[in-house]
C-alpha cells in the first residue's frame, strides 16, 4: 500500500499520526523498508570472542545468528532452515561447531554451507546441491568500537558513515579507557505493549517527561538529580541526518551542586579521568555529565548506567526489550559489579524509572487504537522555530538546551524519508 508521507509525518508543523504507531500495514511496511535495510545492532564482540561462540537475536521479526566461524570471522546467519524453515539454534547463547536443524537434521557450519542432509545418497540421491542451501546471510557485518552491527542491504553504506556524529557520543560511553568495553551480566529481555517507536523517542531526547513520570522515584530518593530531567541545566541536542539523536547533559561544577557520588563507578571513573581525557579531549572527559542517545532505528544508549536498549519490534502493538550493561573491559570487579546493579535498579523489567516510562509507552499506544483518535496526530512542537544552532567545533553541529523535540523530529523525518522510498 502506498502512503502519503507527508500526511503521517509533517516535520515542518511537528505533526506525527498515530497511525504509525498502530497500524498493522504502516508495520509490516516498516519491516521491509527499515529493519530490512539500516544497519540494526546485533552484540558485542565480548560475546562471541572464539570460534564457535555463538548469539541468537532478531533483526526486525527475522530471527538471525551471530556467531564467529572456524576463521576467527563474525558472521551473520537467518536462523531459519532452507528445508522447512525451522530455527536451527534455539539457545539464546553458548558454542557449538556447526548448528543442525531439530527437525529434520540439515546441518550447517559455522559460516552457514549446508555440509550435513540425511539421506543425501539414499533419497536425494547425490543430487541436491548444498552449495546453493546454505543459511541465508546476512549482507554485512560491522563493528565500531565492539559494538556490532549487521545489515540485509548489501547496498547500504559502510557502518561508520551510517553512524555519522552519532559516534561523537558514542565514544563517551565506548573508548573511555584503553582497554575498551565488555557486556556483563548476559541480557534482561522481556516484552511490552507498546510500539517499538515510542521507546525509541523517548530515549533519544525527551527531559521532558522525566520531572512528572519520575516523580515517584525522585520521592523515594532514587537518584533525584536525574529525576528532575532537563529543567534548568546547561547542555544540548544533536539530530543527524541518518536519523540519529542524543542529548548531552553538561557539568555545572562539583557533580551539579550534588554531594560527589562515592560508589566504585564513580570512584573508578574519577581515577582513570587522566587516561579518558588522553583519549575523547577534555570536553568530553571532564565536563560532559551524562548523555542519551538513540541509533536508528532502535538502539538506544545511555551513559548515567553504561546500558544499551535494543528495542525489538513485535508487532504494531508490542516491543521485546533487551537491556545490556556495558563496563570497561579492564575495570575491577566491584565497579563492574556495581554497574551491573545500578542498571538493575534504573531500566531493568523492576528498575524504577523503566516501570514508569513503559506504563507510558504501554498507554500511548493503547490510547491511539481507536478511530477517533486516528484522526488527530501528536504534536512535537516543542521548539519549533526557536531553535539556536551553535557550530563551535566543540562538539558536532547543535541545539543549545535539553528541553525540545528537536531529535524526534529528526528520528520522524528520517524515518518518513525511508518509508517513501
Amino acid at each position: 500500500m502506498s502512503w502519503n508521507m507527508k500526511e503521517l509525518v509533517d516535520v515542518e508543523k511537528g505533526l506525527v499520526s498515530r497511525r504509525i504507531f498502530v497500524e498493522a500495514e504502516i508495520y509490516e511496511q516498516e519491516l521491509e523498508r527499515i529493519f530490512a535495510r539500516c544497519w540494526l545492532y546485533l552484540g558485542h564482540e565480548s560475546q562471541v570472542p572464539e570460534p564457535g561462540d555463538y548469539l541468537t537475536t532478531t533483526m526486525g521479526e527475522d530471527p538471525v545468528i551471530l556467531c564467529r566461524d572456524r576463521g576467527g570471522r563474525v558472521r551473520g546467519l537467518l536462523n531459519s532452515c532452507r528445508h522447512r524453515g525451522n530455527r536451527v539454534c534455539r539457545a539464546d547463547q553458548g558454542r557449538l561447531g556447526s548448528f543442525t536443524c531439530p527437525y529434520h537434521g540439515w546441518t550447517y557450519d559455522l559460516d552457514g554451507r549446508l555440509i550435513g542432509v540425511p539421506g543425501f545418497q539414499e533419497w536425494y540421491h547425490g543430487d541436491l546441491k548444498r552449495d546453493e542451501w546454505g543459511l541465508v546471510p546476512v549482507a554485512q557485518i560491522a563493528s565500531y568500537q565492539g559494538l556490532i552491527f549487521g545489515t540485509f542491504d548489501p547496498n547500504a553504506p559502510p557502518l561508520a558513515d551510517s553512524l555519522g556524529e552519532a559516534r561523537w557520543v558514542m565514544d563517551i560511553l565506548l573508548s573511555q579507557t584503553q582497554g575498551g568495553t565488555e557486556v556483563i551480566g548476559g541480557a534482561f529481555k522481556w516484552t511490552v505493549n507498546c510500539n517499538w517507536k515510542f521507546a525509541a523517542d523517548n530515549f533519544i531526547g525527551d527531559n521532558y517527561h522525566a520531572a512528572t513520570t519520575h516523580k515517584s522515584a525522585k520521592t523515594a530518593g532514587h537518584h533525584s538529580e536525574l529525576a528532575t530531567g532537563g529543567y534548568g541545566r546547561s547542555g544540548f541536542s544533536v539530530t543527524t541526518p541518518e536519523g540519529h539523536g542524543f542529548n548531552v547533559q553538561l557539568r555545572a561544577g562539583e557533580n551539579d551542586g550534588q554531594a560527589v557520588a562515592a560508589g566504585p563507578r564513580h570512584v573508578y571513573r574519577r581515577e582513570m579521568i587522566g587516561e579518558t581525557e588522553a583519549l575523547l579531549g577534555r570536553f568530553r572527559a571532564r565536563e560532559v555529565e551524562r548523555f542519551n542517545c538513540t541509533i536508528f532505528p532502535n538502539l538506544s544508549v545511555s551513559s548515567s548506567t553504561a546500558m544499551l536498549h535494543v528495542w525489538h519490534p513485535r508487532g504494531p502493538l508490542k516491543t521485546e526489550i533487551w537491556l545490556y550493561t556495558l563496563t570497561d573491559k579492564n575495570a575491577p570487579p566491584e565497579v563492574k559489579n556495581d554497574l551491573r546493579l545500578a542498571a538493575q535498579r534504573h531500566f531493568s523489567p523492576s528498575g524504577l524509572f523503566e516501570q514508569d516510562d513503559m506504563e507510558n509507552w504501554e498507554q500511548s499506544t493503547l490510547a491511539s487504537r481507536g478511530a477517533v483518535a486516528r484522526r488527530y496526530p501528536l504534536n512535537y512542537q516543542m521548539g519549533l522555530g526557536h531553535e539556536r544552532p551553535v557550530s563551535d567545533g566543540t562538539a558536532p553541529d547543535r541545539f543549545e538546551g535539553l528541553v525540545n523535540e528537536i531529535n524526534q523530529r529528526g528520528f520522524y523525518r528520517r524515518w518518513a524519508e525511508l518509508m517513501a522510498e
